[in-house]
């Protein structure tokens, strides 16, 4: 690059594809037609075709501002990501902050002490069973893919928000309506780090709007309530 930009002159090659005309399904459906444009230019490059969208150079660039390094680990091929869990790359991105906050390693994996640390819990066999779901290879570790895959999987169940309500209804308090940080709600004591997402307000209540918040942004601790609420069946597969 630093080349090209110090010479007089460079060279480059221009070359005119054929125009891609759109049949009338693909006039209804602009993303047939530009599957099929991209197609023709990967195609016509040598190269294979890719899911990779702006949303993956978002990625990017904050992994490399947070972590100071090269942040192709963390791209997944947004468009795909998008059109298969209807996740936007806002959210996205909001995901990537966890995962980075796990301190991934130089390849981009986190291992289940850094999954753990991250979030104030301690072990126990339902967060390694957690942290297992989302390591579908089996290497003790998970990429940011799996992560936010895992994430927008259970996000997108439809039972996701009934089990939410549900949960909240279980742990709230009849009278006041919100539950109390102090209260042991999973598996004997939240940890602090858990009780900071949850109470957004420091406020030493967790109100409704804080837990399905909290909850929409961090669908993974759902499975924190499984053993004590009584959800779908879909839910209880995580």
């Amino acid at each position: 690059m630093f080349r090209m930009f110090t010479q007089f002159h460079n060279f480059m090659e221009v070359e005119y594809l054929p125009v891609v005309f759109p049949d009338e399904r693909k006039q209804q459906n602009t993303v047939h037609f530009a599957e099929t444009t991209s197609y023709a230019m990967a195609n016509a490059l040598n190269v294979l075709q890719t899911s990779h969208s702006f949303g993956d150079m978002m990625l990017s660039a904050r992994a490399t501002e947070l972590t100071k390094e090269g942040g192709s680990n963390y791209m997944v091929e947004m468009a795909w990501v998008e059109n298969s869990f209807n996740i936007s790359s806002s959210e996205a991105v909001l995901l990537l902050d966890q995962f980075l906050a796990m301190n991934p390693d130089s390849n981009g994996h986190v291992q289940i002490h850094g999954f753990l640390t991250a979030y104030g819990l301690g072990w126990s066999p339902l967060c390694e069973k957690i942290f297992g779901n989302l390591d579908v290879e089996k290497k003790g570790s998970i990429t940011f893919r799996q992560f936010l895959s895992g994430s927008a999987q259970i996000k997108k169940q439809p039972t996701f928000m009934t089990a939410c309500e549900t949960a909240f209804a279980k742990f709230s308090d009849n009278l006041t309506g919100h539950i109390s940080v102090g209260k042991s709600v999973v598996h004997g004591a939240i940890g602090e780090t858990l009780c900071q997402l949850f109470d957004a307000d420091s406020d030493g209540i967790v109100r409704r709007d804080d837990f399905m918040n909290c909850l929409q942004k961090n669908p993974l601790f759902i499975a924190l309530f499984a053993a004590n609420v009584k959800f779908d069946d879909q839910m209880d597969t995580l």
